[in-house]
């Protein structure tokens, strides 16, 4: 996982399996962001082949935290599986979801 900011927007990407210790990476790393009051976070899932039940769970989670700080998380997903598990589990309807980076970083203010 690789961790980059602008001036308003933290980024995370992600790469390959997110597995169990995956997980527990992504959650430590979004706590970061949030111990540091950025709010605003775009996670680049281009590159993942696979995120776990608890990794979801995390995504949901912080995501709460995050609406309670004026924040918010959004992804960019262009795998076809990803995107199914995305709108089997409806989290396509509490996340929102772009194909690009550059898409993702222009709808935050």
């Amino acid at each position: 996982m690789k961790r980059k900011s602008t001036d308003n927007v933290e980024i995370l990407i992600l790469e390959g399996r997110i597995d169990q210790e995956g997980s527990e990476e992504l959650e430590s790393l979004l706590q970061d962001c949030l111990d540091k009051g950025k709010n605003n976070i775009c996670i680049d899932m281009m590159d993942v082949k696979h995120i776990c039940s608890s990794a979801l769970g995390v995504l949901v989670a912080i995501k709460r935290r995050i609406k309670d700080n004026e924040g918010d998380i959004k992804l960019v997903i262009v795998n076809d599986n990803l995107l199914r598990l995305f709108e089997t589990t409806m989290l396509d309807k509490v996340f929102e979801i772009y194909e690009s980076q550059r898409e993702c970083l222009s709808t935050f203010d």
